[in-house]
């Protein structure tokens, strides 16, 4: 006989056990029993969509059930993005605990490579040592540590060397004198003042340096894809966002020689600039020199000769199909004659992108546009003018325009007299008031609105109460619907449309030992998939 055996899976997060049905997720109060994981246990979890698993907070454990008394393990495929181990333990205290069984062995080696460090590097300019002897002899100690010092390293800023000479020849004029000075310089910061020009695609990049027997300095490098507005350091396979000006991260995190040489192809598209960091010891004589850095670019070799003949060049505008919505400015902007376009957006008149007021750099077409308009650029209740102009390789200029009324973007919360309780970036504009809360009483309802001011459609809307705001003997309650008022700790949605909104209502309900709290606050928070 086949035996057929119950396998049953539940989801536990923050101390609650949940299983997906109809679209959400959907709790069991309390410790599951047997009973429970039969009735409401699912028999498959790889169903359930991301946007779900997305959802739930904190530790998260899959429960497993069966009857099936031969089993004695069970295993999860879980399906992550993709990560390396020094993306997880990027600037994290790493411990190694090694386990052995040979009773003979009383230490363990373990070789690191890092780039290389000086003492001095670890231990900054100041150090005490400790001395320590069981001579009794002994009353006191010497210790002589070698180095490179001048008294002048003591001096700071700028300093005169005043001299006095009784040589008749000096004094008469004759002979000048001389002062000799050998020292280090500064660390430096050096940023190439204009773009890279460039007449094809960058395939690579090679930096050599100047080849010394000595000690070598330290040289880092960043990069720039927006003419230095932003800088960007090459690491674990991708661009990672860095403030240069920062000089003790730029030394750091900054790209090395060997770094820079083998960038790919692929992410070497649309470079424009490269900073660069030198530092040189100042406890031993050592120097950094490069001597070039030089881009392999894919661009044409070979001429073309044309004799007796006559050119012609037809030229097609440039089109835009722009949308705004959500103050968000989606479209394309492209040439039929496949030129290259460029662009730039003026807000009430004024020049908002790019910032100089210039035409953005020439891109291949068609281009997409994805602009946020700040809100605080925004006159509020009035109409606004938003005008993009755009133009082809060979200057044909042309614009595009639209006028709307100054408001919020975003999933914005809103009362029932229609005024909004939070700005875009989670400013509060208005409470929703209690006012004077007894302990052991139940408030009144309130209407909040949720309203989607996004500019596009979400789905698998998600409403609850900020945890770090929860007090004890205080339960905010929500609810989909005033009468009868059913409580509940989160609220899910499906749908929502660009403009369209949704109402769910807020009481307050207090135990009779709650703890008075005078300036007693709670928040709300709302996430969303986009359509």
């Amino acid at each position: 006989m086949n035996w057929v055996y119950d396998h049953k899976y539940l989801v536990q997060d923050s101390s609650t056990y949940r299983y997906y049905a109809n679209g959400q997720w959907q709790v069991i109060s309390g410790l599951p029993t047997e009973q429970d994981y039969l009735n409401f246990g699912m028999d498959d979890i790889s169903i359930i969509p991301e946007s779900a698993w997305t959802q739930l907070q904190g530790k998260v454990e899959l429960c497993y059930y069966t009857d099936d008394p031969t089993k004695t393990e069970v295993s999860f495929n879980i399906e992550t993005d993709p990560f390396t181990l020094a993306e997880e333990w990027e600037d994290k205290e790493i411990k190694i605990i090694e386990y052995t069984d040979d009773p003979n062995q009383t230490e363990s080696t373990i070789t690191i490579e890092t780039e290389p460090f000086t003492l001095y590097d670890e231990l900054g300019d100041r150090v005490d040592v400790l001395y320590y002897t069981d001579d009794p002899s002994k009353t006191s100690a010497e210790l002589n540590i070698t180095a490179n010092y001048s008294p002048l390293d003591e001096l700071e800023g700028d300093f005169d060397v005043v001299t006095w000479t009784n040589d008749e020849e000096v004094i008469a004029g004759n002979r000048g004198m001389m002062l000799t000075y050998d020292a280090l310089p500064f660390e430096q910061l050096i940023v190439q003042p204009t773009d890279i020009a460039l007449y094809g695609d960058v395939k690579k990049v090679i930096a050599t340096k100047v080849t010394e027997n000595s000690p070598e300095g330290i040289l880092r490098m960043a990069a720039s894809f927006d003419s230095g507005l932003t800088w960007k350091a090459y690491r674990f396979n991708k661009w990672f966002n860095m403030d240069i000006q920062d000089t003790a991260l730029f030394k750091r995190k900054g790209m090395n020689l060997d770094t820079l040489n083998a960038i790919p192809e692929n992410d070497l598209i649309g470079i424009t600039r490269i900073a660069y960091y030198f530092d040189n010891s100042k406890h031993y004589e050592n120097s950094y020199s490069l001597d070039e850095v030089k881009m392999v670019v894919d661009a044409p070799r070979n001429a073309v000769e044309f004799r007796d003949m006559s050119l012609q060049l037809l030229n097609t505008t440039a089109t835009i199909n722009l949308t705004f919505s959500g103050n968000k400015l989606t479209g394309v902007l492209a040439d039929a004659d496949q030129g290259k376009v460029k662009y730039r957006v003026l807000l009430n008149g004024k020049t908002y992108y790019p910032a100089d007021g210039q035409f953005t750099r020439l891109a291949a077409s068609p281009f997409n546009i994805e602009l946020n308009i700040d809100e605080r650029n925004v006159h509020f209740g009035v109409e606004n003018t938003l005008k993009v102009e755009f133009q082809d390789y060979w200057g044909a200029v042309d614009s595009w325009e639209t006028k709307f009324i100054g408001s919020y973007s975003g999933l914005m919360f809103m009362d029932e007299s229609g005024d909004f309780l939070s700005d875009t970036f989670g400013g509060i504009l208005k409470q929703l008031d209690y006012g004077v809360i007894i302990a052991g009483q139940t408030t009144l309802t309130k209407k909040v609105r949720i309203k989607n001011l996004l500019g596009y459609a979400v789905d698998h809307v998600y409403l609850e109460m900020d945890k770090k705001f929860e007090t004890d003997g205080v339960n905010v309650q929500l609810s989909r619907q005033a009468d009868p008022f059913l409580p509940i700790d989160y609220l899910t949605y499906g749908l929502i449309q660009p403009e369209d909104s949704i109402d769910f209502y807020i009481r307050i309900a207090t135990d009779i030992h709650a703890k008075p709290n005078p300036n007693g606050n709670f928040e709300m928070k709302v996430t969303a998939d986009r359509v």
